[in-house]
């Protein structure tokens, strides 16, 4: 299991990345409940394309959020993993309204759709 546990300064900026491939239509998304901003608040994040500057179809490449801790004390954040068969009705920038499975199997088929993935991170600022 990955550890999802962070300890930042007061003043620190941290990030996190993780990959992200629009034409397989994957994204994360910083969802809430959001975390207690006294402790800590999104800076944004910023989408780097495996393939440079240049256009590639099919190129993945990384979502990095940036987070700044503010004051002392414990909160958290969770990051919405969506993915073809998880999600409907989202886009890089629009979270889905609903993190149910995507759609309701076909008939015959042989594993239904899964709930998108949660990752819910603890974060500790001295």
């Amino acid at each position: 299991m990955k550890d999802t546990s962070i300890t930042a300064e007061r003043g620190e900026r941290f990030t996190l990345t993780v990959g992200q491939n629009a034409s397989t239509r994957e994204y994360w998304y910083l969802v809430d409940p959001e975390p207690d901003s006294s402790v800590l608040v999104s800076r944004g994040h910023v989408y780097a394309s495996d393939s440079g500057d240049e256009a590639v179809a099919g190129a993945g490449g990384r979502l990095t959020f940036t987070f700044e801790a503010k004051g002392k004390g414990t909160t958290s954040f969770t990051l919405l993993h969506c993915t073809f068969t998880t999600c409907q009705g989202n886009t890089s920038t629009v979270p889905p309204e609903t993190t149910g499975p995507s759609a309701t199997p076909a008939t015959g088929a042989t594993t239904p759709s899964q709930a998108p993935e949660r990752i819910t991170y603890t974060v500790t600022v001295n």
